[in-house]
């Protein structure tokens, strides 16, 4: 499998780099449909804010549509691109965008996404606790 991240900030600190390699790890399980290890990166509590869904998004929120989405879905290529990680205490704030192309029964498309996520250290690495994300422009043009 290719990397899912080509290029990303020489200068991070190697707790910048653990965030992003928990980033990382938390897409590639979802775009290989490993569903309850996706989970595991999911606190308990989150809550957030997605492109898919009208209304406020939680972890059973995420199980059941990240497990319809898992099966009707697939990405054919991806790349994480990071913006900036900010870390206070046991708080990193990670902003990235992330560029795929789907395929689905609709046919295959590109999509553009920018996120800005809140992960929290939980043992011995980062989980989300917070997210917000939107559909880019460029995806929905014609």
């Amino acid at each position: 499998m290719q990397p899912l991240t080509s290029s990303k900030p020489k200068d991070w600190s190697e707790e910048q780099n653990g965030v992003w390699k928990c980033l990382e790890d938390h897409w590639d399980h979802l775009i290989n449909g490993r569903v309850e290890e996706f989970l595991e990166y999911i606190h308990p509590d989150f809550i957030g804010f997605g492109h898919e869904s009208p209304i406020n998004i939680d972890r059973p929120w995420l199980q059941k549509w990240v497990g319809f989405w898992s099966k009707s879905t697939k990405i054919l290529i991806c790349e994480l691109r990071p913006m900036d990680i900010k870390i206070h205490g046991d708080i990193a704030i990670v902003q990235y965008f992330i560029f795929t192309i789907e395929k689905n029964a609709e046919g295959a498309k590109r999509m553009i996404r920018r996120y800005t996520m809140t992960w929290k250290k939980q043992g011995r690495r980062f989980v989300v606790i917070g997210s917000h994300n939107n559909l880019m422009d460029e995806t929905i043009r014609k």
